[in-house]
């Protein structure tokens, strides 16, 4: 009686796409392990006199984190990271995404972009920018990508 009870279940698991993992169904990789997406707070000084940064492009900025951070995370660029908050920095004359460590506010891990440009539009960096940014931060580009590509070089 168990034992049809126990095949039951089985064939039912097996119907619902949910079986037992076997030499032809192989289980899938684990994914990585990694800290949560950061919180995102404006640095001190932000400039956004017109709102326009704020809810909008904000919530969108947070968003493509989100997406950056777990592309980064399943390529295993972050194995051992914790980012507990990540500070905006407006840069309205930046070109690219930057991440580092402000000496200017307190050592506070920073990402510069320009957010609200000097005419007054909001800008949203995306996914692959900010997974760029991420990148630079934590690895670096190579002495041959910087020579040949300019990788991680902000001018």
């Amino acid at each position: 009686m168990i034992r049809i009870a126990i095949a039951a279940l089985c064939a039912s698991f097996a119907l619902s796409g949910i079986a037992e993992a076997t030499d032809a169904q192989p289980r899938p990789a684990r994914a990585a392990a990694c800290a949560p997406v950061p919180a995102i707070a404006l640095l001190s000084g932000f400039d956004d006199r017109r709102a326009r940064f704020v809810p909008g492009p904000f919530r969108a900025t947070l968003r493509n984190l989100d997406v950056a951070w777990r592309r980064s995370c399943a390529n295993g660029l972050l194995r051992g990271v914790t980012w507990r908050q990540l500070f905006l920095r407006n840069a309205p004359d930046a070109n690219v995404a930057s991440i580092y460590r402000d000496p200017d506010a307190r050592s506070r891990l920073t990402l510069e972009y320009p957010f609200v440009t000097a005419d007054g539009v909001a800008h949203v960096p995306t996914a692959d920018d900010l997974a760029e940014a991420i990148y630079c931060h934590v690895r670096g580009a190579t002495p041959q990508e910087q020579e040949e590509s300019g990788r991680c070089l902000p001018d």
